[in-house]
């Protein structure tokens, strides 16, 4: 830890709560944290319509924050609108499960699957090079060549663990923490990290789901505490 860190630590982790999958966290240990409610919002599971986009853009426009839990995987087009704070050329790292450069399924809305293929068109001249990982010989390059001078982006999506390590409502991988762990560094060693998000999980509702709700937040607070130890040390 006595390495210096990559730029500044941001320690406040963004929390963005659309589905309600939050309402069923204790949040205590998650340290300084800024909770972004957004549960109102219409038009934003799977697909997002412009207006929430904007809604959404403008909440977290110039974030500092490291980390950004960004709900469930029908939300991951959140990372999407987490690259209009990156100015310059990055490359982009994302962990899960499905490939999410498909077409959307309804022509010209953007979505939980189309949001990488909507990212390299949105950000043609900043975003140099997309890696998708989908399991640990399961790694392909969306776009371009890493090149560990640029920064980097990474997204996380719970959806590519093992479902007993951690549940989501989406089919899963089988990855363990560990590995995850593993291929985090071995991509992110030495490289400037301008943030991290994870999504996937389950939307608690009482006590129905009441186990899976604490894998998710225990996968959380482990991945978080791993990932600020590793912006410490990259």
């Amino acid at each position: 830890m006595g390495a210096p860190p990559c730029g500044k630590v941001q320690k406040m982790t963004d929390i963005l709560n659309l589905s309600g999958m939050y309402d069923g966290y204790d949040l205590s240990s998650f340290g300084e944290i800024r909770f972004i409610e957004l549960k109102d919002l219409s038009g934003t599971r799977l697909y997002i319509d412009k207006d929430s986009e904007e809604i959404i853009k403008e909440k977290i426009r110039g974030s500092h924050s490291l980390i950004h839990l960004i709900d469930t995987g029908d939300h991951h087009y959140i990372t999407r609108l987490y690259l209009h704070n990156i100015k310059e050329a990055f490359d982009l790292l994302v962990f899960d499960n499905h490939d999410d450069s498909q077409e959307p399924v309804i022509e010209g809305m953007k979505s939980c699957g189309s949001w990488i293929r909507d990212a390299m068109s949105e950000f043609p001249d900043t975003l140099s090079a997309v890696k998708l990982i989908q399991g640990r010989d399961r790694i392909s390059l969306l776009k371009g060549t890493f090149d560990g001078k640029r920064p980097l982006y990474v997204s996380i999506d719970k959806d590519v663990l093992s479902p007993d390590v951690c549940p989501t409502d989406w089919d899963q991988g089988d990855m363990g923490i560990e590995d995850l762990k593993e291929l985090l560094f071995s991509e992110g060693k030495g490289r400037e990290i301008k943030g991290f998000d994870i999504c996937g999980g389950v939307k608690g509702d009482g006590i129905l789901y009441r186990e899976e709700v604490l894998k998710n937040r225990e996968t959380d607070l482990k991945l978080i505490a791993f990932l600020r130890e590793m912006y410490s040390l990259c």
